[in-house]
């Protein structure tokens, strides 16, 4: 058994395909059919059932998937510990922006990271599972096996069209933003980011109901524009700029705040602290 063929069957049962797998482990397909076979053959248990559209984990797989990954963790430690060199794979949300990064690559000694782009509960899930070494995440609700710390809060703005009536308010009354459609970060995304803001702009007097779900600024542009719905974000998405055709104002009154964490498995080394 070598540590490659734990590496493509984890690799295969992230992606669910031959094809996928080999094009992130930058291989032949051929070459991880192989290998996994002859890993097959040497446990003498298929660990996937192939049919001609997908991939899936037998039994077996599902016993030896998490072994694998906890094999492959322990050897990375292991290699980190002789050489010194400590590389973190760090999981963040793709509107949060870089700045961790180089504040990381500030640190001394640097902390070498590679930056892993996926949404806030996928990044929990790939923690407590071992494939990442920490997350950057918002608004994260955490189980008993991670810790967090504070990186940053982010005002909420309003989104609106910039011939909206509401657009010549320098600041906007919650209260005004009632019965209008809304459109948000969807919950099957980040549930816990969709709550904060719906629920705060409730908590503000704005009787609202998310209509309309965008994942990022280019999608909810559209939607604010053609007056389909208007639009809350935190303030951070915007770091490059106003789009045209749109206006952005602050809630009058107490602001909406969201908190952006770093987050990692209680069992972590202590490396992480130092970003």
């Amino acid at each position: 058994m070598e540590l490659r063929q734990l590496e493509y069957v984890i690799a295969v049962a992230e992606e669910r395909h031959f094809g996928r797998a080999a094009a992130r482990m930058h291989v032949r397909q051929q070459s991880v059919s192989e290998q996994i076979r002859r890993l097959e053959r040497e446990l003498g248990a298929p660990l996937f059932g192939r049919t001609s559209r997908r991939v899936e984990l037998t039994t077996a797989g599902e016993a030896f998937l998490p072994e694998a990954r906890a094999t492959i963790a322990a050897a990375r430690r292991a290699r980190d510990a002789a050489t010194g060199h400590a590389e973190l794979r760090v999981g963040y949300a793709e509107d949060l922006g870089t700045d961790l990064f180089t504040r990381a690559a500030a640190a001394v000694p640097p902390v070498h990271v590679v930056p892993v782009p996926m949404s806030s509960p996928e990044q929990l899930t790939a923690l407590v599972e071992g494939r990442l070494d920490a997350g950057w995440a918002w608004e994260p609700e955490l189980s008993a096996e991670l810790a967090s710390a504070l990186v940053g809060r982010e005002e909420a703005v309003i989104v609106l069209a910039a011939d909206d009536p509401l657009a010549d308010h320098a600041e906007l009354d919650p209260t005004a933003l009632s019965g209008r459609p809304l459109a948000v970060v969807p919950r099957s995304v980040n549930p816990w980011l969709h709550d904060r803001f719906v629920t705060g702009l409730r908590e503000r007097g704005a009787d609202v109901v998310a209509t309309h779900e965008a994942l990022r600024l280019d999608r909810l542009v559209p939607l604010v524009v053609s007056g389909v719905a208007f639009g809350i974000t935190q303030r951070r998405s915007l770091a490059g700029g106003v789009p045209p055709g749109v206006v952005v104002r602050p809630l009058a009154g107490e602001p909406l705040l969201v908190e952006h964490r770093l987050v990692w498995r209680r069992d972590a080394p202590n490396a992480l602290t130092r970003m």
